[in-house]
């Protein structure tokens, strides 16, 4: 296993907490990580990886070892984190972007904003979310407001019921993974026992973009090539589940730099660690403009 280091960066008052691998003077890559994670969750990819790599992953606010807010977690205020800590790691180079999840929307959606700052995007099962319907929308707010406060955490008993907890969740999880996973991403209870590293309801706002076309429109400012990588198995009720939004998406993303790698469900990089890595690296160094669709 490739082992990991961590240091802290101080991103807008809050002192972030950023994972690393591989030595300070080889080529950067930021991975981001999807909500109720952490990240060592990509430890099983960074082991795959075969080049030579600078590898960047911060916990997001009230994820990991970064310390939470009470105001919720905000996709834009993510965005501006994400910003921050980019001007303070990598002041005078554009970097390649890899997120999953909420991580790859972040991304995506940063490199249409911030063109300059990002040389590569990939985007892993994060193709944006399910338009919020006007009519729906005053149930949107009333469920933010029945939510608000601090969730209540109901402590596990021991670590290895996380991580059966975890296989519950992906029955493509093996138990080495998810012990590893629980191990890693979960901290010792007051009450006794242990929870997780983020909270229970980590996604507290209204949906920031509420259609797909507002997160078109951010996407056209990608200047960068971009992969998006979808599971074989798209989780119900997101974009890629969804036949008329998925195709929506491809007539702006463009069939040729998609990629659905075999036997995966959402959390592909956990799934098919190798595949996936062959896949990024591929794109990153070799041919960053052709991706050829697994079956």
């Amino acid at each position: 296993m490739n082992p990991s280091r961590t240091l802290r960066c101080d991103v807008r008052g809050l002192q972030y907490g950023v994972r690393e691998w591989g030595p300070h003077d080889a080529a950067p890559l930021v991975l981001l990580h999807g909500t109720r994670d952490t990240s060592v969750t990509f430890q099983f990819l960074v082991d795959a990886f075969a080049g030579r790599w600078r590898i960047v992953a911060p916990d997001w606010r009230g994820h990991g070892l970064t310390p939470g807010v009470p105001q919720g977690y905000w996709f834009h205020e993510l965005l501006a984190d994400l910003e921050a800590l980019l001007t303070a790691l990598f002041p005078r180079e554009a970097v390649p972007l890899v997120g999953h999840s909420l991580g790859g929307n972040i991304a995506s959606v940063y490199a249409g904003l911030r063109p300059t700052r990002v040389t590569r995007v990939v985007s892993i099962d994060g193709f944006g979310i399910l338009a919020t319907r006007p009519a729906e929308f005053s149930g949107v707010l009333a469920r933010w407001l029945r939510a608000d406060g601090q969730p209540t955490l109901t402590p596990y008993a021991s670590v290895t019921d996380m991580a059966r907890r975890l296989i519950e969740g992906n029955r493509r999880l093996t138990w080495d993974k998810a012990l590893f996973l629980a191990a890693n991403s979960s901290r010792p209870s007051d009450e006794g026992g242990f929870t997780w590293q983020f909270p229970r309801r980590c996604w507290r706002s209204m949906p920031t973009l509420h259609t797909l076309d507002e997160w078109i429109a951010c996407w056209r400012g990608i200047t960068a090539p971009a992969l998006w990588i979808a599971a074989a198995e798209p989780r119900p009720g997101t974009v890629a589940a969804d036949p008329a939004a998925f195709a929506t998406v491809m007539r702006h993303v463009g069939e040729g730099s998609v990629v659905r790698l075999a036997g995966t469900g959402h959390n592909v990089h956990h799934d098919a660690p190798a595949a996936l890595a062959v896949a990024i690296e591929d794109f990153l160094v070799s041919r960053p403009n052709t991706v050829v669709e697994e079956s």
